[in-house]
């Protein structure tokens, strides 16, 4: 289902790239404390999701509406919250390397939380106009 959203929304499918290899180690590596050489490898990816996301927030306003779409992308995003989430608290601020990937999950989340929210309040809007 999400994948109209390669034709209507590049962004969705350059985020959905990147944040994929954050999920699916949190998804494999969940009791374990997270490799130096792997938390590198992943920090390109954060940083892209990181991007993606921020300039996401700007272009929400400018998407044509649809309402299934825009519903679709706030599970998806909602989801992505909860295993990013998780992947955070394995991470140990304390040292330098797992710092850089934690504030950058910090970020990604306050991100996604700002998407989803301005998502709900143009489905809101759009909602309320046809009443």
């Amino acid at each position: 289902m999400l994948d109209a959203f390669t034709i209507d929304l590049p962004q969705y499918n350059i985020y959905n790239s990147s944040v994929s290899p954050l999920v699916e180690y949190s998804k494999t590596h969940k009791p374990s404390v997270y490799d130096e050489n792997e938390i590198k490898r992943l920090i390109p990816y954060a940083k892209q999701t990181d991007f993606i996301l921020s300039t996401f927030s700007d272009i929400v306003d400018d998407l044509n509406y649809d309402k299934e779409k825009f519903e679709n992308i706030i599970y998806s995003f909602d989801d992505d919250y909860d295993m990013l989430k998780e992947f955070a608290s394995h991470l140990q601020p304390k040292l330098k390397i797992h710092n850089e990937l934690y504030i950058l999950t910090q970020n990604i989340l306050t991100n996604l939380v700002k998407v989803q929210n301005e998502l709900g309040l143009i489905i809101s809007q759009h909602e309320h106009n046809q009443i």
